[in-house]
């Protein structure tokens, strides 16, 4: 027999409901807002002053808000009830949109990556860096500092992970501007390689991050084991009934993660018992890993002639 949550995504799952979705879809479109800003200011400029190095860093600043983007879609998608069409939801086409910003991203370093050592090489006139130039990158550090800030504290009152991932992925995107601005004073001082070596670096930087948007969802699209199945078997296993808990399994993303499981019980206990004895053990798996979105637990009798795993 088999017993079955409903798919739900844990931020639908607290105890806030709809209001504690609305407040953190609030804190995303607020922040989506400002990091466009910021990507926006440092393409506009870099553009225009023929900074390499800034338009690198607007690269991780359109990473910052593409990841807002895919946060509000993963909200609605996960928010969104299963059908007959798509009985395990949604979730998967929030990581097919991530995996195709990364290789957009991925061809834009490249690009700026030949443009660097063209630079470095002097094919390339240096940037011509004025005061409106160290006006955006303080201001747009300025402004990544108080969204990191902001995101944070909401985190923090709304006890959203999604929300903590985001601040910190913002917060990096301070050592890249930090990394601009260091070479646009050493282009004022006459050394015309700054901009290139700058660029280069970032480049690597900007690499990092798009290869954590690939290493974070391709397991992700192959149906990686997301829980420790050692785990699962410990908490399954201390529930008074359970004889033995075999073929664990998981899937998923890790705020709305899938796990399916196989009981062993006493093959004289009844079909009421075993089912409520599998919605305890369902109850204090949510306890323990607050990530589970689905749950489906097989009880077998004891004697059962299939091997343990």
């Amino acid at each position: 027999m088999s017993n079955s949550s409903e798919c739900l995504d844990p931020e639908v799952a607290s105890t806030a409901g709809a209001t504690r979705i609305a407040a953190v879809r609030r804190v995303f479109i607020i922040t989506l807002v400002l990091n466009a800003i910021v990507a926006g200011a440092k393409a506009g400029y870099g553009y225009w002053s023929h900074s390499l190095s800034l338009g690198t860093d607007s690269l991780h600043s359109i990473l910052d808000a593409s990841g807002n983007v895919l946060a509000l879609l993963g909200l609605h998608w996960s928010g969104r009830p299963a059908d007959a069409r798509h009985p395990y939801g949604r979730r998967k086409m929030e990581i097919i949109a991530a995996l195709g910003i990364g290789v957009l991203i991925s061809i834009g370093m490249f690009e700026l990556g030949l443009a660097a050592i063209d630079s470095l090489r002097g094919h390339a006139a240096p940037p011509e860096i004025g005061p409106a130039g160290f006006a955006i990158v303080v201001g747009t550090m300025i402004i990544n500092f108080f969204v990191t800030r902001y995101e944070h504290h909401q985190a923090h009152d709304l006890k959203s992970s999604l929300l903590h991932a985001d601040a910190e992925h913002t917060r990096s995107d301070l050592y890249a501007s930090a990394a601009v601005l260091v070479s646009f004073i050493a282009i004022r001082a006459g050394l015309r390689w700054a901009d290139g070596v700058a660029t280069l670096l970032l480049v690597f930087l900007v690499g990092h991050v798009a290869w954590e948007v690939f290493r974070e969802n391709v397991p992700v699209l192959i149906d990686a084991a997301v829980l420790d199945p050692s785990g699962v078997i410990e908490v399954a296993r201390d529930m008074p009934g359970v004889r033995d808990v075999h073929r664990v399994r998981s899937r998923g993303v890790h705020h709305a993660v899938e796990l399916d499981l196989h009981l062993r019980v006493a093959s004289e206990m009844s079909l009421k018992d075993a089912h409520a004895l599998s919605r305890r053990v369902q109850s204090e798996l949510r306890v323990k890993f607050p990530e589970l979105s689905d749950v489906v637990i097989h009880v077998e009798p004891a004697e059962d002639s299939h091997p343990k795993s």
